[in-house]
């Protein structure tokens, strides 16, 4: 039966061991140092655990000897298995022989030791493991989602491998080379071999085969810079001669492995090999994350990012301008008349122009804006550490590059593209997030109403003041009255000015040409524009006094 205990959350680990002493004296020593640990003698019982639903395991310690089940048959079983696929495995054994070793390397096991190995080591061992397993999870977790969204294969290809050999002793780098071409790695790889007094300031490769001294002491010891990071090299310590101290060291700093000068050949291709395959394959679920995370921030159709990435880049940023307090612009986009372009050109024609805008946008903002598609035909930028003169320069020159855009229909026509614009800054205009965002979404409609083409910053003038309330009716009343004397009566008024001066222009013209046209047309607008003044204060008239209709008429007529 399998015995739980619960003494941490630093690490969640399945041992199996066919011997009830084993399991009780490692067990022990595994929960004393903080770990969840999980005992089962019986193999079948430890494959279910592993494989079946709950919580998974951080790290599987597999006894080799087992009567029912050898541990390199259960860790082939664990490995086929898609829960188990990347959860590291330890094997424990009594032997100490290189083929012992190189079996349950090649099965897949990341890692074994002797029981008699000591309590230091052991547990140096499992934290490394405990913290490898952790970020496998994590990035298994990451690769299924991945696939869910994206709904791709795989690639089949397996990526050639970089490794770099570090060592001051060239005969070894040469030995560690010879071990690498051996190992049943598969694929391929490149392999660069530098001495210790070249500085390496990054590296890209995969494989760090590196001596204890560059590893750990120095200056710049790599695995102070490397260890325990996901996206850096696997880093195998090849030291001069065993030593337990140095071993815990290596381990706890970050190494993926402890190897020594005196590795049998066979046992060195085996860990070279296994410490490839492991990386690879981490290398493959973090580009599988990557992708995941650029499929869920990033629109589709225009490929800049989306507005549920756009929201949570703005809260940051606003954030940050907040704590540093530096300035912020947000620029809010529309690209005008979209929908003419759908109803004249098509909808193929309408993508075509949301790509261009979006294409031109990326090109002309800077590496540190964040441009994205904020729903349908409007864009938005975010633009850290920029006042509201440089926001404004900014926001007209995306104006500019958009200007010269053409847009063609699939069956022929075409449009010229423009975009009005709204930019807002913090803290000039506002000092809350939402506050800026509905500011700068007022004057981009200002931009849209003005006439389009253009930007328009947020105004923060004040409104205009209400008009001052209507006088008293006997007011009013004698206002409309002196009114309609001024339209109704043959004074020297802009419209009877209007009318003589058409008159006069008419009676000199020929019938039939232009002017005589002309003046015609003027003269019966005039008329018209007198008789309607005329109507709309008889209504006025009759809105404020319904008993003085008959009076206004009467005066009319």
């Amino acid at each position: 039966m399998a015995a739980l205990s619960s003494l941490g959350n630093t690490g969640r680990v399945l041992l199996v061991d066919d011997s009830a002493i084993a399991l009780q004296v490692i067990g022990s020593q595994l929960q004393e140092s903080g770990l969840d640990v999980v005992t089962t003698t019986s193999p079948r019982e430890a494959l279910g655990l592993a494989t079946e639903g709950g919580q998974p395991f951080d790290l599987l310690i597999l006894d080799v000897m087992m009567p029912e089940m050898n541990g390199h048959e259960l860790t082939r079983l664990l490995r086929g298995h898609a829960r188990t696929a990347n959860t590291p495995i330890l094997l424990l054994t009594s032997l100490d022989s290189t083929d012992d070793r190189v079996k349950g390397l090649s099965a897949g096991a990341d890692d074994f030791f002797n029981k008699t190995t000591p309590d230091a080591e052991m547990l140096a061992r499992v934290r490394s493991f405990i913290s490898l397993g952790k970020m496998r999870t994590h990035l298994q977790a990451q690769h299924e989602a991945m696939a869910r969204v994206m709904r791709e294969p795989e690639a089949s290809a397996t990526p050639q491998a970089r490794v770099d050999i570090v060592h001051h002793m060239p005969v070894v780098g040469e030995r560690l080379a010879r071990a690498l071409r051996g190992s049943p790695v598969g694929g391929e790889f490149q392999l660069t071999h530098r001495p210790p007094s070249q500085r390496m300031i990054d590296s890209d490769a995969d494989l760090l085969v590196v001596s204890y001294a560059v590893a750990l002491e120095g200056e710049q010891p790599l695995l102070k810079r490397y260890g325990f990071d996901e996206e850096a090299p696997a880093i195998l310590v090849v030291d001069d001669a065993e030593s337990t101290l140095r071993r815990v060291t290596a381990f706890d700093a970050g190494a993926d492995d402890y190897l020594t000068l005196q590795t049998p050949m066979a046992e060195l291709a085996a860990r070279l090999g296994s410490a490839l395959r492991r990386q690879r394959r981490q290398r493959q679920l973090r580009t599988s994350r990557d992708r995941a995370m650029l499929v869920a921030v990033t629109d589709p159709l225009t490929g800049l990012y989306n507005r549920a990435y756009f929201q949570e880049a703005l809260g940051v940023e606003f954030r940050r301008a907040q704590r540093y307090k530096h300035p912020m612009s947000l620029v809010l986009l529309d690209l005008d008349h979209f929908k003419q372009v759908n109803d004249n050109l098509g909808h193929s024609a309408g993508d075509e122009a949301l790509r261009e805008v979006s294409a031109r946008l990326r090109r002309t903002a800077r590496s540190t804006d964040v441009v994205a598609r904020h729903g349908g035909e409007e864009f938005a930028m975010i633009l850290p550490e920029t006042d509201l003169e440089q926001g404004q320069i900014a926001a007209e020159r995306f104006r500019i590059a958009v200007e010269g855009a053409t847009v063609h229909g699939a069956r022929g026509g075409s449009r010229s593209l423009t975009i009005s614009v709204g930019v807002g800054c913090y803290p000039v205009h506002a000092t809350a997030m939402s506050e800026l965002v509905e500011l700068t979404d007022a004057a981009l409609y200002t931009a849209k109403r003005t006439g389009r083409n253009r930007v328009c910053a947020v105004s923060l003038g004040k409104e205009p003041p209400p008009p001052p309330p209507l006088p008293s009716h006997p007011q009013v009343f004698n206002v409309m009255d002196r009114l309609r004397r001024l339209v109704s009566d043959d004074v020297e008024g802009p419209l009877t000015a209007t009318r003589t001066a058409a008159r006069m222009l008419h009676d000199a013209s020929a019938p039939g040409d232009a002017l005589h046209i002309l003046t015609s047309q003027l003269r019966s607008s005039s008329d018209e524009v007198r008789l309607e003044l005329l109507r709309l204060m008889d209504e006025l008239t009759r809105a404020l006094d319904p008993g003085r209709q008959g009076q206004a008429s009467g005066e009319r007529k």
